[in-house]
Protein backbone atom coordinates (compact mmCIF):
# COMPACT_ATOMS: atom_id res chain seq x y z
CA UNK A 1 0.00 0.00 0.00
CA UNK A 2 1.78 2.67 -1.19
CA UNK A 3 1.34 6.33 -0.80
CA UNK A 4 1.37 9.40 -3.17
CA UNK A 5 -2.19 11.29 -3.68
CA UNK A 6 -4.12 13.01 -5.70
CA UNK A 7 -5.51 16.45 -4.20
CA UNK A 8 -9.24 16.14 -3.30
CA UNK A 9 -11.36 18.51 -5.04
CA UNK A 10 -12.48 21.78 -4.20
CA UNK A 11 -15.77 23.76 -4.04
CA UNK A 12 -16.83 25.06 -7.04
CA UNK A 13 -16.99 28.90 -6.71
CA UNK A 14 -19.44 31.13 -8.74
CA UNK A 15 -18.02 34.52 -9.16
CA UNK A 16 -20.74 36.89 -10.47
CA UNK A 17 -19.87 40.67 -11.96
CA UNK A 18 -16.33 40.63 -11.18
CA UNK A 19 -15.22 42.52 -13.71
CA UNK A 20 -16.10 45.45 -11.60
CA UNK A 21 -13.44 44.62 -9.00
CA UNK A 22 -10.45 44.78 -12.02
CA UNK A 23 -8.29 42.76 -14.38
CA UNK A 24 -6.04 41.35 -10.98
CA UNK A 25 -9.89 40.26 -9.57
CA UNK A 26 -10.53 38.13 -13.14
CA UNK A 27 -7.04 36.41 -12.73
CA UNK A 28 -7.89 35.25 -9.04
CA UNK A 29 -11.43 33.89 -10.06
CA UNK A 30 -9.80 32.50 -13.51
CA UNK A 31 -6.94 30.84 -11.19
CA UNK A 32 -9.71 28.95 -8.83
CA UNK A 33 -11.96 27.62 -11.80
CA UNK A 34 -9.06 26.37 -13.16
CA UNK A 35 -7.63 24.92 -10.15
CA UNK A 36 -11.30 23.60 -9.43
CA UNK A 37 -11.49 22.06 -12.80
CA UNK A 38 -8.17 20.50 -12.64
CA UNK A 39 -8.83 19.14 -9.10
CA UNK A 40 -12.21 17.56 -10.52
CA UNK A 41 -10.00 15.61 -13.64
CA UNK A 42 -8.00 14.00 -11.16
CA UNK A 43 -10.79 12.93 -8.96
CA UNK A 44 -12.61 11.72 -12.58
CA UNK A 45 -9.66 9.99 -13.04
CA UNK A 46 -9.47 8.37 -10.09
CA UNK A 47 -12.43 7.17 -10.33
CA UNK A 48 -12.07 5.37 -13.66
CA UNK A 49 -8.53 4.28 -12.41
CA UNK A 50 -10.14 2.49 -9.58
CA UNK A 51 -13.10 1.48 -11.70
CA UNK A 52 -11.63 -0.50 -13.96
CA UNK A 53 -9.06 -1.96 -11.16
CA UNK A 54 -11.93 -3.57 -9.45
CA UNK A 55 -13.58 -4.38 -12.75
CA UNK A 56 -10.80 -6.70 -13.28
CA UNK A 57 -10.33 -7.79 -9.77
CA UNK A 58 -13.72 -8.98 -10.00
CA UNK A 59 -13.24 -10.59 -13.76
CA UNK A 60 -10.90 -12.42 -11.93
CA UNK A 61 -11.29 -13.19 -8.61
CA UNK A 62 -15.03 -12.96 -9.12
CA UNK A 63 -14.77 -10.48 -6.15
CA UNK A 64 -18.43 -9.49 -4.21
CA UNK A 65 -18.49 -6.90 -1.53
CA UNK A 66 -17.78 -3.25 -1.38
CA UNK A 67 -14.74 -1.23 -1.76
CA UNK A 68 -14.12 2.30 -0.54
CA UNK A 69 -11.47 5.34 -0.72
CA UNK A 70 -11.74 8.83 1.14
CA UNK A 71 -9.50 11.73 2.24
CA UNK A 72 -9.86 13.72 4.92
CA UNK A 73 -14.11 12.62 5.11
CA UNK A 74 -14.45 12.68 1.84
CA UNK A 75 -15.13 9.83 -0.48
CA UNK A 76 -13.28 9.86 -3.49
CA UNK A 77 -14.51 6.49 -4.95
CA UNK A 78 -17.19 4.13 -3.33
CA UNK A 79 -18.27 1.01 -5.47
CA UNK A 80 -20.67 -2.78 -4.53
CA UNK A 81 -19.46 -5.50 -6.86
CA UNK A 82 -21.49 -8.54 -6.69
CA UNK A 83 -24.70 -10.10 -4.99
CA UNK A 84 -25.27 -9.75 -1.48
CA UNK A 85 -27.74 -12.93 -1.83
CA UNK A 86 -27.37 -15.11 -4.77
CA UNK A 87 -30.23 -17.56 -4.05
CA UNK A 88 -32.24 -14.07 -3.74
CA UNK A 89 -30.61 -12.35 -7.04
CA UNK A 90 -29.84 -9.29 -4.33
CA UNK A 91 -26.69 -7.12 -5.67
CA UNK A 92 -24.26 -5.50 -3.05
CA UNK A 93 -25.17 -1.56 -2.20
CA UNK A 94 -23.13 0.76 -0.01
CA UNK A 95 -25.60 0.56 2.54
CA UNK A 96 -25.11 -3.53 2.96
CA UNK A 97 -23.64 -4.72 6.08
CA UNK A 98 -21.05 -7.19 6.42
CA UNK A 99 -19.35 -8.95 8.93
CA UNK A 100 -16.15 -7.43 10.09
CA UNK A 101 -14.54 -10.18 11.77
CA UNK A 102 -11.23 -8.79 13.46
CA UNK A 103 -11.56 -5.24 12.80
CA UNK A 104 -13.99 -5.97 15.67
CA UNK A 105 -10.98 -6.01 17.85
CA UNK A 106 -10.21 -1.97 17.42
CA UNK A 107 -13.57 -1.55 18.79
CA UNK A 108 -12.72 -3.83 21.52
CA UNK A 109 -9.74 -1.92 22.28
CA UNK A 110 -11.75 1.87 21.97
CA UNK A 111 -13.87 0.26 24.71
CA UNK A 112 -11.24 -1.00 26.95
CA UNK A 113 -9.54 2.88 26.80
CA UNK A 114 -13.14 4.33 27.57
CA UNK A 115 -13.03 2.99 31.20
CA UNK A 116 -9.49 3.56 31.88
CA UNK A 117 -10.29 7.48 31.02
CA UNK A 118 -13.56 6.78 33.20
CA UNK A 119 -11.37 5.69 36.24
CA UNK A 120 -13.24 2.13 35.64
CA UNK A 121 -9.99 0.31 35.02
CA UNK A 122 -6.58 0.85 34.02
CA UNK A 123 -4.30 -1.05 31.51
CA UNK A 124 -1.64 -2.20 33.87
CA UNK A 125 -4.50 -4.18 35.51
CA UNK A 126 -4.19 -8.11 35.95
CA UNK A 127 -6.79 -9.84 34.08
CA UNK A 128 -7.52 -12.06 37.31
CA UNK A 129 -8.84 -9.12 39.11
CA UNK A 130 -11.75 -9.40 36.71
CA UNK A 131 -11.45 -13.10 36.18
CA UNK A 132 -12.76 -15.78 38.65
CA UNK A 133 -10.68 -18.92 38.82
CA UNK A 134 -8.06 -17.66 37.03
CA UNK A 135 -5.36 -20.26 36.10
CA UNK A 136 -1.65 -19.84 38.19
CA UNK A 137 0.17 -18.90 34.61
CA UNK A 138 -2.35 -15.79 34.16
CA UNK A 139 -1.66 -14.00 37.14
CA UNK A 140 0.30 -11.56 36.15
CA UNK A 141 -1.34 -11.28 32.97
CA UNK A 142 -2.44 -7.36 32.62
CA UNK A 143 -4.79 -5.90 29.90
CA UNK A 144 -2.19 -4.34 28.17
CA UNK A 145 -0.50 -7.41 27.28
CA UNK A 146 -4.16 -8.89 26.33
CA UNK A 147 -4.27 -5.70 24.20
CA UNK A 148 -1.19 -5.88 22.34
CA UNK A 149 -1.06 -9.86 21.96
CA UNK A 150 1.86 -10.16 24.31
CA UNK A 151 0.26 -12.58 27.12
CA UNK A 152 1.11 -15.39 25.97
CA UNK A 153 -2.47 -16.83 26.29
CA UNK A 154 -2.81 -19.73 23.52
CA UNK A 155 -5.61 -18.92 20.99
CA UNK A 156 -8.76 -21.10 20.86
CA UNK A 157 -8.70 -20.25 17.22
CA UNK A 158 -5.94 -22.41 16.46
CA UNK A 159 -7.51 -25.53 17.80
CA UNK A 160 -8.23 -28.56 15.37
CA UNK A 161 -11.76 -29.00 16.75
CA UNK A 162 -12.58 -25.31 16.98
CA UNK A 163 -14.93 -25.53 13.86
CA UNK A 164 -17.66 -27.56 16.04
CA UNK A 165 -17.92 -25.07 18.48
CA UNK A 166 -18.51 -22.56 15.56
CA UNK A 167 -22.65 -22.67 15.27
CA UNK A 168 -23.01 -23.24 19.47
CA UNK A 169 -24.46 -20.97 21.59
CA UNK A 170 -21.09 -20.29 23.80
CA UNK A 171 -20.93 -18.13 26.79
CA UNK A 172 -17.87 -16.41 26.93
CA UNK A 173 -16.72 -18.77 29.84
CA UNK A 174 -17.36 -22.01 28.21
CA UNK A 175 -15.54 -20.28 25.55
CA UNK A 176 -12.72 -19.64 28.34
CA UNK A 177 -12.72 -22.82 29.91
CA UNK A 178 -11.58 -24.94 26.29
CA UNK A 179 -8.12 -23.21 26.41
CA UNK A 180 -7.77 -21.62 30.44
CA UNK A 181 -5.47 -24.94 30.96
CA UNK A 182 -3.45 -24.94 27.97
CA UNK A 183 0.28 -23.49 28.22
CA UNK A 184 1.45 -20.53 27.58
CA UNK A 185 3.09 -19.78 24.31
CA UNK A 186 5.31 -17.51 25.88
CA UNK A 187 6.12 -15.84 29.57
CA UNK A 188 3.34 -12.40 29.74
CA UNK A 189 5.17 -9.33 27.89
CA UNK A 190 8.08 -11.43 26.61
CA UNK A 191 6.74 -11.94 23.07
CA UNK A 192 4.28 -11.31 20.41
CA UNK A 193 1.34 -14.18 19.08
CA UNK A 194 -1.89 -12.90 17.60
CA UNK A 195 -4.18 -14.44 19.87
CA UNK A 196 -8.25 -14.24 19.66
CA UNK A 197 -8.73 -15.70 23.28
CA UNK A 198 -6.84 -12.30 24.43
CA UNK A 199 -9.77 -9.92 23.13
CA UNK A 200 -12.36 -12.49 24.03
CA UNK A 201 -11.40 -12.01 27.13
CA UNK A 202 -10.81 -8.55 26.53
CA UNK A 203 -14.99 -8.81 25.88
CA UNK A 204 -15.47 -9.75 29.46
CA UNK A 205 -13.49 -7.33 30.95
CA UNK A 206 -15.40 -5.00 29.34
CA UNK A 207 -18.70 -6.31 30.68
CA UNK A 208 -17.03 -6.79 34.25
CA UNK A 209 -15.59 -3.04 34.97
CA UNK A 210 -18.42 -1.34 32.90
CA UNK A 211 -21.42 -3.46 34.38
CA UNK A 212 -23.16 -3.82 31.07
CA UNK A 213 -23.48 -6.44 27.81
CA UNK A 214 -20.36 -5.47 25.50
CA UNK A 215 -22.98 -4.96 23.12
CA UNK A 216 -24.63 -2.77 24.89
CA UNK A 217 -21.47 -0.89 25.56
CA UNK A 218 -20.31 -0.63 21.85
CA UNK A 219 -23.59 0.85 21.20
CA UNK A 220 -24.12 3.40 23.56
CA UNK A 221 -20.46 4.61 23.61
CA UNK A 222 -19.74 4.03 20.12
CA UNK A 223 -21.81 3.84 17.72
CA UNK A 224 -24.82 5.67 18.89
CA UNK A 225 -22.47 8.82 19.17
CA UNK A 226 -20.93 9.01 16.40
CA UNK A 227 -24.53 7.64 14.05
CA UNK A 228 -22.87 5.07 13.21
CA UNK A 229 -26.62 3.30 12.74
CA UNK A 230 -25.75 0.60 10.60
CA UNK A 231 -23.35 -1.40 12.66
CA UNK A 232 -23.98 -3.37 15.84
CA UNK A 233 -23.40 -7.01 16.83
CA UNK A 234 -24.02 -9.95 14.55
CA UNK A 235 -26.56 -12.41 16.30
CA UNK A 236 -27.08 -14.61 13.37
CA UNK A 237 -31.17 -14.55 14.44
CA UNK A 238 -31.38 -11.09 14.35
CA UNK A 239 -33.60 -9.51 11.52
CA UNK A 240 -31.26 -7.45 9.31
CA UNK A 241 -32.01 -5.64 6.72
CA UNK A 242 -29.15 -5.35 3.92
CA UNK A 243 -27.20 -8.10 5.41
CA UNK A 244 -25.22 -9.54 3.01
CA UNK A 245 -25.29 -13.33 2.76
CA UNK A 246 -21.93 -15.05 3.75
CA UNK A 247 -20.40 -16.98 0.85
CA UNK A 248 -17.22 -20.01 0.46
CA UNK A 249 -15.51 -21.81 -2.01
CA UNK A 250 -15.89 -25.72 -2.34
CA UNK A 251 -14.19 -27.55 -5.20
CA UNK A 252 -14.31 -24.44 -6.74
CA UNK A 253 -18.20 -23.70 -6.31
CA UNK A 254 -19.67 -21.13 -4.01
CA UNK A 255 -21.70 -21.87 -1.49
CA UNK A 256 -23.08 -20.94 1.87
CA UNK A 257 -20.51 -20.26 4.10
CA UNK A 258 -21.23 -22.99 7.41
CA UNK A 259 -23.39 -20.96 9.87
CA UNK A 260 -21.62 -19.41 13.36
CA UNK A 261 -23.02 -18.41 16.27
CA UNK A 262 -20.87 -14.62 17.56
CA UNK A 263 -20.88 -15.77 21.20
CA UNK A 264 -17.64 -17.35 20.20
CA UNK A 265 -15.84 -14.51 18.62
CA UNK A 266 -17.18 -12.30 20.77
CA UNK A 267 -14.56 -9.10 21.26
CA UNK A 268 -12.48 -10.64 18.89
CA UNK A 269 -14.62 -10.58 15.74
CA UNK A 270 -18.55 -10.20 16.40
CA UNK A 271 -19.55 -7.00 14.90
CA UNK A 272 -20.87 -6.03 11.32
CA UNK A 273 -20.50 -2.46 9.73
CA UNK A 274 -20.59 -1.19 6.68
CA UNK A 275 -18.01 1.25 4.49
CA UNK A 276 -20.10 4.84 5.24
CA UNK A 277 -20.63 3.51 9.00
CA UNK A 278 -16.64 2.70 9.39
CA UNK A 279 -15.85 5.91 7.47
CA UNK A 280 -17.10 7.69 10.33
CA UNK A 281 -15.67 5.55 12.79
CA UNK A 282 -12.49 6.53 10.86
CA UNK A 283 -13.02 10.23 11.54
CA UNK A 284 -14.05 10.09 15.02
CA UNK A 285 -10.04 9.18 15.46
CA UNK A 286 -9.02 12.08 14.28
CA UNK A 287 -10.44 14.32 17.19
CA UNK A 288 -11.10 14.11 20.61
CA UNK A 289 -14.74 13.11 20.64
CA UNK A 290 -14.32 9.19 21.74
CA UNK A 291 -11.21 9.37 23.21
CA UNK A 292 -8.46 11.81 24.53
CA UNK A 293 -5.30 12.42 22.89
CA UNK A 294 -3.55 9.93 25.06
CA UNK A 295 -5.39 7.20 24.88
CA UNK A 296 -5.21 7.66 20.88
CA UNK A 297 -1.70 7.87 21.22
CA UNK A 298 -1.58 4.17 23.24
CA UNK A 299 -3.88 2.99 20.49
CA UNK A 300 -1.65 3.76 17.61
CA UNK A 301 2.04 2.95 19.55
CA UNK A 302 3.59 -0.21 18.24
CA UNK A 303 4.35 -2.10 21.11
CA UNK A 304 7.26 -3.99 21.99
CA UNK A 305 6.92 -7.64 20.14
CA UNK A 306 9.02 -8.86 17.63
CA UNK A 307 6.12 -9.28 14.68
CA UNK A 308 6.51 -11.98 12.53
CA UNK A 309 7.63 -10.76 9.09
CA UNK A 310 4.25 -12.81 7.39
CA UNK A 311 1.54 -10.82 9.70
CA UNK A 312 3.21 -7.51 7.94
CA UNK A 313 2.03 -5.88 4.84
CA UNK A 314 5.18 -3.77 4.76
CA UNK A 315 8.63 -4.57 5.93
CA UNK A 316 8.60 -3.34 9.82
CA UNK A 317 5.71 -2.90 12.00
CA UNK A 318 3.97 -3.27 15.07
CA UNK A 319 0.96 -3.95 17.09
CA UNK A 320 -0.74 -1.22 18.87
CA UNK A 321 -4.28 -1.56 20.50
CA UNK A 322 -6.45 -3.68 17.93
CA UNK A 323 -4.25 -2.01 15.23
CA UNK A 324 -1.01 -2.97 13.11
CA UNK A 325 1.25 0.06 12.72
CA UNK A 326 3.54 -0.42 9.45
CA UNK A 327 4.85 1.68 7.28
CA UNK A 328 3.84 1.55 3.20
CA UNK A 329 4.19 3.66 0.26
CA UNK A 330 6.56 5.65 2.27
CA UNK A 331 3.92 6.63 4.86
CA UNK A 332 2.37 5.36 7.74
CA UNK A 333 -0.37 3.04 7.77
CA UNK A 334 -2.17 1.58 10.46
CA UNK A 335 -4.41 -1.48 9.48
CA UNK A 336 -6.39 -4.17 10.62
CA UNK A 337 -7.64 -7.06 8.71
CA UNK A 338 -10.62 -10.16 9.34
CA UNK A 339 -11.20 -13.01 7.92
CA UNK A 340 -14.21 -15.31 9.47
CA UNK A 341 -16.73 -17.90 8.08
CA UNK A 342 -18.54 -16.40 4.68
CA UNK A 343 -16.15 -13.06 4.95
CA UNK A 344 -13.12 -10.91 4.91
CA UNK A 345 -12.63 -7.54 5.77
CA UNK A 346 -9.71 -5.00 5.79
CA UNK A 347 -9.57 -1.29 7.21
CA UNK A 348 -6.52 0.95 5.40
CA UNK A 349 -5.92 4.27 7.37
CA UNK A 350 -3.01 6.36 6.00
CA UNK A 351 -2.90 9.07 8.79
CA UNK A 352 -0.59 11.76 7.38
CA UNK A 353 -2.61 12.08 3.93
CA UNK A 354 -6.00 11.53 6.00
CA UNK A 355 -6.60 8.82 3.36
CA UNK A 356 -8.81 5.35 4.29
CA UNK A 357 -9.62 2.25 1.97
CA UNK A 358 -11.85 -0.35 3.02
CA UNK A 359 -12.63 -3.78 1.74
CA UNK A 360 -15.39 -5.58 2.78
CA UNK A 361 -15.93 -8.74 1.05
CA UNK A 362 -18.63 -11.74 1.99
CA UNK A 363 -16.14 -13.99 0.85
CA UNK A 364 -14.49 -16.11 3.13
CA UNK A 365 -10.60 -16.53 2.70
CA UNK A 366 -8.20 -18.75 4.88
CA UNK A 367 -5.04 -17.78 5.92
CA UNK A 368 -2.56 -18.63 3.42
CA UNK A 369 0.32 -18.05 5.87
CA UNK A 370 1.19 -14.94 5.01
CA UNK A 371 -1.18 -12.08 5.18
CA UNK A 372 0.71 -10.43 2.12
CA UNK A 373 -0.69 -13.43 -0.23
CA UNK A 374 -4.67 -12.44 0.75
CA UNK A 375 -6.56 -11.54 -1.85
CA UNK A 376 -8.20 -8.20 -0.07
CA UNK A 377 -5.15 -7.42 0.71
CA UNK A 378 -3.70 -7.21 -2.64
CA UNK A 379 -6.96 -5.46 -3.78
CA UNK A 380 -6.18 -3.07 -0.78
CA UNK A 381 -2.71 -2.75 -1.86
CA UNK A 382 -3.82 -1.63 -5.47
CA UNK A 383 -6.69 1.00 -4.36
CA UNK A 384 -4.36 2.09 -1.99
CA UNK A 385 -2.07 2.93 -5.17
CA UNK A 386 -4.51 4.55 -7.29
CA UNK A 387 -5.45 6.71 -4.31
CA UNK A 388 -1.98 7.73 -4.10
CA UNK A 389 -1.34 8.20 -7.60
CA UNK A 390 0.22 5.08 -8.39
CA UNK A 391 0.05 2.06 -10.66
CA UNK A 392 -1.10 -0.98 -9.04
CA UNK A 393 -0.03 -4.52 -9.43
CA UNK A 394 -0.59 -5.71 -12.97
CA UNK A 395 -1.22 -9.21 -11.32
CA UNK A 396 -4.89 -8.78 -10.54
CA UNK A 397 -5.23 -12.25 -11.00
CA UNK A 398 -3.68 -12.98 -7.97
Amino acid sequence: MRNVVLPIVTILVAFIGLRALGASSDGTSQSRTDNAASSSSAEEALTDRADAFMKGVQQAQGFSGVVLIARDGRILFARPYGMANLELDVPNTLDTKFRLASITKQFTAAAILMLQERGKLSVNDTLCTYLRDCPATWKTITIHQLLSHSSGIYSFTESSDNDRYDPLPMPVLDTVARFKDKPLDFAPGTGFHYSDSGYLLLGYVIEQASGKKYEDFLRENIYEPLRMQNSGYDHPWLILKHRAQGYAQRNGTTVNAAFMQMDTPFGGGSQYSTVGDLLLWDQALYGEKLLSRNSLMAMFAPNPGQVPAEWLLGKKGGYGYGWMIEELFGRKLYVHGGLINGFSSIIMRYPEDRTLVIVLRNQEEDFPGDLKDLKIVFIAKGLSAIAFGLIPSAATTR
